[in-house]
């Protein structure tokens, strides 16, 4: 079969630029197919229309790896088959690799409070946007330090009685760029649950800061309840998972007969003739 002619190969139309890759120190690409096309080189270098590297492939993406963290990299693209390169490049595209999220200091903020968060990574841009994947752990003033660095101020539910809390676990922090390019890790922030919140009879002082009986039996009018309904206490939902249920129970249960000190349930905490 005959080749097609070079002239009908001249022009690559990248459709698509800094995509979603693997990882940090890597940019992905993707352009439209040339009819006659057998290839493509992509070239790239860190000055606009120096290329300095090139990479080939038979597919209409390609994956540019090894690149230096926080640094603009030019890329263009030209189609070749068995009678030569085209001649002219495709429209030049610029970007950094995606960012990296590497860790979170501090790594664990407790039910009710409101930390200052620095996430330690790479290839953060100035205007990147930072989300913690927890509804009840609210960001503000986030702000790119530096392109290894990003922080904000996390306040985690709840603020005061009646509101749901912030569910305990371990959750992704995820840093996108402007140009939409993210990058992640996983449980990477960890909320930990508020025992101060245990106490929830509070009908009777003399039991106060004591947990009893009276608190069990507190917790199990509502158990099975669900956020929404209307039966749903959220004062009761210790670990905020919307639902009130055995494993808020296991909270009380494990430290049934304890009293508050302030910090933490103890029996050492409660009068001599309770203990």
């Amino acid at each position: 079969m005959a080749c097609h002619p070079l002239r009908r190969i001249a022009f690559v139309a990248v459709s698509a630029a800094l995509a979603f890759s693997a990882h940090a120190g890597q940019i992905q690409i993707a352009w439209d197919a040339v009819p006659g096309a057998t290839g493509y080189r992509v070239y790239y270098g860190t000055q606009s229309g120096s290329y300095t590297a090139n990479v080939s492939t038979s597919a209409t993406t390609a994956t540019l790896s090894g690149l230096q963290d926080c640094t603009t990299y030019y890329l263009a693209v030209k189609a070749y088959n068995a009678a030569g390169e085209s001649p002219s490049f495709s429209n030049e595209l610029s970007g950094w690799s995606r960012p990296e999220v590497t860790s979170a200091t501090p790594a664990v903020a407790m039910q009710g409070s409101q930390v200052t968060v620095t996430v330690n990574g790479a290839n953060f841009q100035s205007g990147a946007i930072v989300e913690i994947d927890n509804p009840r752990v609210t960001l503000t003033g986030v702000r790119t330090v530096a392109c290894n660095q990003m922080q904000f101020v996390a306040t985690l539910d709840p603020p005061a009685q009646n509101v749901r809390a912030a569910q305990v676990g371990r959750w992704t922090v995820s840093v996108s760029n402007p140009d939409d390019v993210f990058g992640q890790k996983s449980q990477a922030f960890e909320v930990s649950i508020n025992p101060a919140r245990f106490n929830i009879n509070t009908t009777d002082s003399a039991t106060q800061n004591r947990l009893d009986g009276k608190d069990t039996i507190w917790i199990a009018r509502l158990f099975g309840s669900q956020d929404g309904g209307a039966s749903y206490d959220p004062d009761s939902d210790f670990d905020g998972d919307g639902w009130v249920d055995g494993n808020d129970l296991a909270y009380l249960a494990s430290n049934l007969g304890r009293c508050w000190s302030g910090t933490n349930w103890s029996a050492a905490s409660c009068p001599a003739n309770l203990r």
